[in-house]
């Protein structure tokens, strides 16, 4: 009985003891598998990651082309850009044209131009005749005629003699070597002025008719330009030197010379002259027309930096007498070029003019004959 119950005990225990391992063991398999599947999975989940950042990379590779293409684009549309606003910079600007600014058939190679029949004021041509510029030596035209003027009234005379300052002779540019204290004749001054284009003597008479002051004979000079009609222009000094505001204009400058020549017509024999001496020293006159062009017998030169080279040239053909003037010229050679031109075309339009009227009077049937 005993061995019975002992073996019934052992099957007991053996019945609670072997499901339990099998159990265990299912479930380890099935851990096992689970484990396995979930491995899978894992390697299928990670997989289309790799082939999303696969894509990823392809996409960006891709995208490089647009990417090019929009960059390549916008070069494009920039340089489309710079060149619509080149185009724009390079559009041509609206000049409007000055009063009576006629250059005729041909043009004239410096900054302005202008060519006066002196008797009548008809302007025969012109190219920019308003354009400012500083008139350098062309001033000392308007000092001669204060000068002149006050000689003319009896308030100065030509032998006057006249004391030179130390400003007076330490003026700069072309002078005729004047020294301080010494004392000159106003008629070797003027000569100087006009001829040596001395700016030494345009000092030297302003202080003395001012009292040590330059002022108020540059004040008269203004007064004057104005009563003539230069109403464009403006000086600062007697002699031209470089100054702040100090400008004209080639009709100021002819209106000035047809002035100064129909008022004082014996100074030309003065402005004709192509050489000047002062304390042994011999200036020549800087006016190249002079002796080379037929009938110029003045007047006056100028040059400053900011302004290029200019003249005031006259000359006289039978019963004509013409005025014209350069200003901006690059070189003494072009001004001489240019001027002369002006001065040859001057007269043949003026011989155009005389014969066009001859024809219109002997055509015009209304004419009456001579008695």
């Amino acid at each position: 009985m005993r061995i019975w119950k002992v073996f019934a005990t052992l099957l007991t225990i053996l019945s609670l003891i072997l499901p339990a391992d099998i159990t265990l063991a299912a479930s380890s398999k099935d851990g096992k598998k689970n484990s396995s599947h979930s491995q899978t999975q894992t390697k299928k989940a990670s997989s289309p990651a790799k082939q999303a950042k696969s894509s990823g990379q392809k996409q960006s590779t891709s995208s490089k082309p647009s990417e090019s293409k929009a960059k390549h684009g916008g070069k494009k549309a920039t340089k489309k850009n710079s060149k619509a606003q080149a185009l724009e910079a390079k559009a041509p600007v609206k000049v409007v044209a000055q009063p009576e600014s006629n250059k005729g058939e041909f043009g004239v190679d410096t900054k302005a131009a202008l060519v006066m029949d002196m008797e009548t004021g008809h302007i025969l041509f012109a190219q920019e005749p308003d354009l400012a510029i500083p008139p350098a030596s062309l001033t000392k035209v308007l000092t001669l005629y204060i000068l002149n003027e006050l000689i003319q009234s009896g308030n100065l005379k030509p032998e006057q003699v006249i004391p030179v300052s130390q400003e007076a002779s330490h003026a700069g540019g072309s002078t005729m070597r004047l020294r301080t204290g010494e004392q000159v004749t106003l008629d070797e001054l003027m000569k100087g002025i006009a001829i040596a284009s001395a700016n030494d003597g345009c000092v030297a008479v302003a202080e003395y008719l001012g009292k040590g002051d330059t002022h108020p004979f540059v004040e008269a000079m203004n007064r004057k330009a104005k009563e003539i009609g230069m109403a464009n222009s403006q000086f600062f000094n007697p002699n031209g030197l470089p100054a702040d505001g100090q400008l004209t204009t080639a009709r100021d400058m002819a209106l000035l010379a047809q002035a100064y020549l129909k008022r004082f017509p014996q100074t030309l024999t003065m402005h004709s002259m192509t050489e000047f001496t002062h304390n042994n020293r011999v200036r020549h006159n800087s006016n190249s027309l002079l002796g080379k062009v037929e009938g110029v017998d003045g007047l006056k030169t100028g040059f400053v930096c900011a302004s290029g080279f200019n003249i005031v040239v006259t000359a006289r053909r039978g019963d004509t007498r013409l005025v014209a003037v350069v200003l901006g010229a690059k070189n003494r050679r072009i001004r001489e070029r240019e001027a002369t031109r002006l001065i040859e075309e001057g007269f043949k339009i003026v011989a155009a003019q005389k014969q066009h009227e001859v024809k219109h009077v002997a055509m015009n049937p209304g004419a009456s004959s001579p008695q």
